[in-house]
């Protein structure tokens, strides 16, 4: 696995080396996260409980409790499942790009508007909300968030060899994408037009490769 990777992946899920009862624990925490992923999409993360985390997971509440002692404990790794899962989907995608597709097409851009659809990306968004007026919650997801936008820049960057050589323009490209696609998909369900949703991330997409190829200069901190 990529060290990246490995350091988002949460704690106690490798099956490497592990023997059946191992394998068997393994499974039953992914069974769990898994749930809690759903019930975050679909209920928001003032609704979802630990009981209803385990009925949809279809396991008792205390199997849970076994895996995952306490809802801070279980959300811990799910914040953790959530990131790594996102990354390595993102990641495994921008591989299968042809180098063209990938420099010239631009096609990562839609890869990661893809990505933000997702409902992995749905649940940490419920989490990252939820963090804003919940003391305890943002404890627990900030550091976890911060390392994750470090991992990510860092595995992104490494599959793009084209922004090697630029890379704080790279950070700046990078902020400019993000707040753009979340920006869009916060606003999706209010901008129906699906062609305008296409003709923003197509201005994204744009705009990125004009400052990549020195078309466009890109701003600089005030002193």
């Amino acid at each position: 696995m990529d060290d990246g990777l490995a350091e988002l992946e949460p704690e106690g899920l490798a099956t490497a080396g592990q023997g059946w009862q191992q394998r068997k624990s393994i499974q039953t925490r992914i069974a769990i996260l898994e749930a809690a992923v759903d019930c975050l999409e679909r209920h928001g993360y003032a609704r979802t409980t630990t009981q209803m985390i385990a009925q949809t997971a279809e396991i008792s509440r205390g199997a849970m409790l076994h895996h995952y002692a306490t809802k801070q404990e279980l959300i811990a790794a799910v914040i953790d499942y959530t990131f790594y899962k996102r990354m390595e989907q993102f990641v495994a995608r921008i591989g299968e790009l042809t180098e063209d597709a990938r420099v010239r097409e631009h096609s990562g851009i839609e890869l990661y508007w893809q990505s933000v659809l997702s409902r992995e990306f749905a649940a940490y968004l419920e989490l990252s909300m939820a963090a804003r007026t919940d003391e305890e919650l943002r404890e627990i997801f900030l550091p976890k968030a911060r390392r994750f936008v470090r991992i990510e820049r860092e595995k992104v960057l490494a599959a793009f060899p084209e922004w090697q050589d630029k890379p704080e323009l790279y950070e700046l490209c990078m902020d400019y994408c993000i707040a753009g696609m979340e920006g869009l998909l916060l606003n999706r369900d209010v901008w129906e037009s699906e062609e305008r949703k296409a003709l923003l991330r197509d201005l994204i997409s744009q705009t990125i490769l004009a400052l990549r190829d020195g078309r466009l200069k890109p701003p600089t901190l005030k002193a």
